[in-house]
């Protein structure tokens, strides 16, 4: 380092690289090692903390979120009716202009419509993920979309909640946490078709490439709404891992192909179930569900499950049976009756 606190050249060697030692203050010569000058500053803070002795009165405070509308950079005022916290009660001339200040505050932080929209995007974000427990990396992601497209005037002449369950859908693609359109369109309380508009519109006028869903990360979801145990989805992920190999999943429908797996794989564990329960769980169409395992049965060449049965042997080495699952459930119930 150089020109360190106005120290140019050293006295004795006249080198110009110096060395600060912050827990002595001071300035050493990095040629010659003489202490040029001594600062006596002390850059920490001016109290100490132990921890569990006292407050910890660290003034850092919290990260920026793109969650709050200012990003948590401004001034905000707490309940002034509690006082200044140490018994000392407000008078009410401070109390009133306390509360002027409160609403000066509130005033300019929304000042524009742009701001007012960003507010209510914001908690119409926030009650949507508590509601369905979105982890706060993802809803900061959908934060930062919905400002981006707020920046770009995309959401003139849209509702506020179709922007921000699209960029929610969105964000939860970008991390593989995908949820269906239906279900995303049912929580939030609109049409499917509109979420779908502002999902195509976000995309293409912001340019972000989604990743491509994993047809498995359905599975568990459609089995556990169906009823079905988890050797299902251990099966139903071998066909999709099946249908991978043989390239076959490119430009289909995840959650079709997911629902379709998970037939067969119903079926191969002997379970009688129809193609309309598994378009139930997975809140598709059963004309969908017919339509991926006609495709699916033709891509993987088989034309009944003795055949599955096989491919799947030869693939993963295991022998799937429908014996030997109804011998396990015997075993099951007679453990229970023990």
């Amino acid at each position: 380092m150089t020109n360190i606190f106005g120290v140019e050249r050293c006295p004795v060697c006249g080198g110009s690289e110096f060395i600060y030692n912050k827990s002595t203050g001071e300035v050493i010569c990095k040629t010659c090692g003489y202490v040029v000058k001594v600062i006596n500053i002390d850059m920490g803070p001016e109290w100490r903390t132990f921890e569990g002795d006292e407050v910890d009165r660290a003034r850092a405070g919290p990260p920026q979120s793109p969650l709050i509308t200012d990003r948590g950079i401004t001034t905000v005022l707490g309940n002034i009716q509690e006082g200044y916290g140490r018994g000392t009660k407000i008078s009410e001339s401070r109390r009133r202009e306390i509360q002027r200040i409160k609403s000066w505050i509130h005033r300019t932080s929304s000042a524009s419509s742009q701001e007012r929209n960003l507010q209510n995007a914001l908690n119409v974000l926030q009650k949507l993920g508590e509601k369905l427990d979105i982890p706060k990396n993802v809803l900061e992601r959908a934060a930062q979309i919905y400002r981006m497209a707020l920046e770009k005037d995309l959401v003139r002449g849209r509702a506020i909640s179709s922007i921000v369950a699209a960029a929610l859908y969105l964000a939860l693609r970008e991390f593989q946490m995908p949820r269906t359109f239906k279900s995303m369109a049912k929580h939030v309380g609109i049409d499917r078709k509109e979420l779908g508009r502002c999902y195509r519109l976000l995309i293409k006028e912001l340019n972000i490439k989604t990743p491509v869903i994993n047809p498995s990360l359905y599975i568990r979801s459609i089995v556990s709404k169906a009823g079905l145990s988890s050797r299902v989805a251990v099966h139903a992920e071998k066909i999709v891992n099946l249908a991978k190999k043989k390239k076959i999943t490119a430009g289909k429908d995840p959650v079709g192909l997911a629902s379709a797996a998970v037939y067969y794989a119903a079926l191969l564990n002997g379970y009688k179930i129809t193609q309309r329960d598994i378009a139930n769980a997975a809140e598709i169409t059963e004309v969908t569900v017919r339509n991926r395992c006609k495709y699916l049965m033709e891509d993987l060449g088989f034309k009944n499950l003795n055949e599955l049965r096989k491919m799947l042997e030869e693939d993963s080495g295991e022998i799937v049976t429908i014996q030997e699952h109804r011998k396990a459930l015997k075993e099951a119930d007679r453990k229970e009756k023990e």
